[in-house]
């Protein structure tokens, strides 16, 4: 799935070494330099402490099911419980 912020770029080639890219992209608001500076910086940093920390946020499909099944009723948020990942360590699911 992609969200207007968030595109997932493949390789360009199948035998490519460049792997897959997640691209961060700016809000489409009318925000201040000062603004879209500090949503770049937040990204960075992100990409940064995940790479180096080896986090593992990946969800099983299954889960990952369940929980647009749920957030597909009305007042999900509030009545509905998701699937979470308490663990992110990189070897577990």
């Amino acid at each position: 799935m992609n969200w207007n912020s968030v595109r997932f770029k493949p390789p360009p080639a199948f035998d490519s070494e460049i792997p897959w890219r997640v691209e961060l992209r700016t809000c489409e608001l009318q925000i201040t330099d000062e603004q879209n500076t500090a949503f770049n910086i937040f990204g960075l940093l992100m990409s940064r402490i995940i790479q180096t920390q080896k986090l593992n946020f990946y969800i099983p499909m299954s889960k990952l099911q369940e929980n647009f099944e749920k957030a597909h009723k009305r007042d999900a948020v509030t009545k509905e419980l998701f699937w979470f990942r308490k663990d992110f360590s990189y070897s577990k699911y």
